[in-house]
């Protein structure tokens, strides 16, 4: 690598880090709204907030950097035009191939990090984050114990708290069960206590009654205790066990998934599009940034027709990635067909290989749609 890559390479860095900053931000602004809700319903604290927000970073990277890479590809070029560092390298005889190596190289550099989070980091973060997520929706003793509200569960269950102690204790407490159509059961205590032993959960009633009411008859009845255990561990029960999905397992794992299944698998499809679109995406992200560069060189010399450059080269970049996410649809629906999946790579590095030999000629000569893009 000569000094002028490394110069180039070294001013790519800057505006990658801030365009990948900015880009992961809104993208990430966008996910946290979700887990605000998560968090606000379920009465968590704001370190879970935290903790979410953090294992969503894997997920927005995965988008943030490929768009990233191109646009520091294209403002780096913009720049060095703009201030004819470009054009004196041009005129010293730097080929147009010369000039795209360090792009090369630091769109080597993108495949390398999303390779990492696309194949490990991003499905461990992924499946931490629905782990949370599930767990948080177990916690269903979290969720009924809301002081001074009166909270339902699963449709024939209403509970009020009228205060909560640091240790625990509650007071007033009020629970009221819909056991038919007709009947209702109410429990009302001045205290009480929730005990956890194991996988059970039991809420301890102090000085308190029992009240049955029947609307058909009008029989009502009241039973005084002393103490009362209160089963909480049903209103957890009707929560499925959650099921790993194939997005949780990072690429060795998610091979090894798909040799033990058969193609007739319902979840063949979706394993296999999904293997195939972690390569497609890393590929992409090497070739961006010489995508970007490529298309605002052929212009040549000309300083003029940037913003049409630009504009064609972003319309490149989002219909590749549009193409990208279409070829996984269509792998999801059969299997058979995964390498198409490639299809947007292979068009990319024939767009790549175009431009740059548009960039070698005059591009005025060539097609009378060049007037436009390069004057």
């Amino acid at each position: 690598m000569t000094k002028l890559d490394r110069y180039i390479l070294a001013q790519l860095f800057g505006p990658f880090a801030f365009f990948c900053f900015i880009i992961s931000g809104i993208l990430w602004l966008n996910q946290a709204l979700g887990i605000v809700r998560i968090v606000t319903e379920n009465g968590q604290p704001a370190s879970i907030f935290v903790e979410l927000s953090v294992l969503l970073l894997p997920k927005v990277s995965v988008a943030a950097i490929p768009i990233a890479g191109f646009a520091a590809a294209v403002f780096l070029t913009n720049r060095l035009y703009g201030e004819t560092e470009l054009v004196v390298m041009m005129s010293a005889g730097r080929s147009y191939h010369a000039l795209a190596k360090p792009f090369l190289i630091f769109g080597a550099v993108c495949f390398t990090t999303l390779f990492i989070v696309v194949h490990f980091l991003g499905p461990f973060a992924h499946s931490k984050l629905l782990q949370k997520q599930d767990e948080i929706r177990r916690e269903f003793i979290t969720q009924i114990i809301q002081p001074g509200a009166f909270i339902s569960s699963q449709d024939n269950f209403t509970f009020f708290f009228g205060q909560k102690g640091r240790n625990g204790e509650l007071k007033d407490v009020l629970i009221e069960e819909q056991v038919s159509s007709d009947q209702t059961v109410t429990h009302i205590a001045n205290e009480g206590q929730v005990i956890r032993e194991g996988d059970k959960t039991t809420l301890v009633l102090q000085s308190g009654s029992i009240q049955r009411y029947s609307q058909s008859t009008g029989d009502f009845s009241l039973v005084q205790f002393d103490s009362l255990a209160f089963d909480l561990t049903q209103m957890g029960s009707e929560i499925a066990p959650r099921q790993l999905g194939a997005a949780e397992f990072s690429t060795p794992r998610l091979h090894a998934k798909l040799s033990q299944m058969e193609p007739s698998d319902s979840t063949f499809g979706r394993a296999t599009a999904l293997l195939h679109d972690r390569n497609a995406k890393t590929l992409l992200a090497l070739l961006f940034p010489v995508l970007g560069m490529a298309t605002l060189l052929v212009g040549g010399y000309r300083r003029s027709g940037f913003t049409a450059r630009i504009i064609v080269g972003v319309l490149m970049m989002a219909g590749l990635d549009s193409l990208r996410g279409a070829t996984k649809t269509w792998i999801n629906d059969d299997p058979s067909i995964w390498y198409v999946h490639y299809l947007s790579t292979l068009i990319s590095i024939a767009l790549i290989i175009l431009l740059l030999w548009l960039a070698s000629r005059d591009i005025k000569r060539l097609i009378p749609f060049g007037k436009k893009v390069a004057i």
